[in-house]
């Protein structure tokens, strides 16, 4: 009977390392293949793809010729701070030639650098707006061996708005971000500590929670998701520091009072258009929503570009304070002028 005891003990211990070295050897391959800028375990036609993608060049793959105009012709300057953590942190600015009080912080989505945002930024700029593209740890000039997804960026998020406060303290600052750029932003808005400039958020193809992303990503490729989505966590929280747990962007709108914009496209194979409603039935402030029927995931604004920006730009005329130049005699008579016609 003792020995049919033994057996059975070695043969649960058996499994149970058997199945941890599963999950950890899982959760290493996961991790690399999303979480890692200096993956291991990729090979074939995704290393080639990781290895042509040179740090810091700006990538033009999406850029209209008049926008790669725009930028080239527009004075550009580079900015660099570190976060918290000491991890280096890269931005490059287009400050307008006389100065503005307006800022636009543009966050780029993942594994992307400062010019994915510069279709983006140009609008802003041609409004009047100085325009921050900061790059996110792990990506373009920055520091960091691993993307943040939002979650390890919201921190530098702050970090760059109270820079911008600490050069020009009667700043107003629009935060803008794409995919993992929107979850930065919005979970930078939760934090005690981003400056009251921070006017408002606009959030372009953002996740609900980090699990749940994965979740729906693994099971669409029938992996068990469940499992798989635990031991990247794992790994991650280990060798990166934060879990999938905590990267939440429900949790943090909850605790932000900064108005917000919510924009999707109702075609996202990525990040699903449900997580963008769930976003905004959460947020506790000042909000608005705009679905794009055509669009895929961060294409919202090539889909319908002009009710894009006529959105946009409402709700920032509506939470901005005036700009000056706006209220001057003349600007008045201008716009009374404009009325009678």
């Amino acid at each position: 009977m003792a020995h049919d005891w033994d057996d059975k003990i070695k043969t649960a211990l058996t499994i149970t390392a058997a199945g941890f070295g599963f999950m950890a050897a899982a959760g290493n391959i996961l991790y690399d293949y999303v979480i890692n800028r200096k993956p291991r375990y990729v090979f074939g036609p995704v290393k080639k793809q990781i290895d042509a993608v040179t740090a810091g060049e700006f990538f033009r793959m999406d850029l209209s010729e008049e926008t790669i105009a725009w930028a080239e012709k527009t004075t550009i300057s580079q900015r660099q701070t570190h976060a918290y953590d000491g991890t280096a942190l890269n931005a490059y600015c287009f400050e307008q030639p006389k100065p503005s009080n307006r800022w636009m912080i543009a966050v780029h989505g993942y594994k992307q650098s400062a010019s994915s945002m510069f279709p983006f930024a140009k609008p802003f700029y041609e409004a009047g707006f100085n325009v921050m593209i900061p790059e996110c740890r792990g990506c373009g000039r920055s520091g960091g061996d691993y993307y943040g997804m939002g979650w390890a960026d919201r921190m530098d998020i702050v970090k760059w708005s109270r820079l911008i406060c600490a050069d020009q303290p009667k700043a107003d600052i629009v935060l803008f971000g794409v995919s993992t750029g929107a979850d930065a932003v919005l979970m930078a808005s939760g934090e005690d500590n981003l400056p009251s400039n921070v006017r408002c958020v606009i959030a372009d193809s953002a996740y609900s929670r980090l699990t749940d992303l994965s979740n729906y990503l693994l099971g669409k490729r029938s992996l068990p998701s469940g499992l798989l989505t635990f031991a990247a966590s794992l790994v991650t929280y280990l060798r990166a520091g934060y879990s999938f747990m905590e990267a939440s962007a429900v949790n943090q709108i909850c605790s932000s009072h900064t108005p917000t914009l919510f924009i999707h496209g109702e075609k996202d194979e990525l990040f699903p258009v449900e997580m963008c409603y769930e976003l905004y039935e959460a947020a506790d402030c000042v909000k608005d929503i705009l679905i794009v029927p055509d669009a895929s995931h961060g294409y919202s604004m090539f889909a319908d570009y002009e009710t894009y920006w006529n959105t946009v730009r409402k709700f920032t005329n509506a939470n901005l304070p005036p700009n000056p130049a706006d209220t001057s005699a003349v600007a008045k008579i201008k716009k009374r002028v404009r009325k009678l016609f």
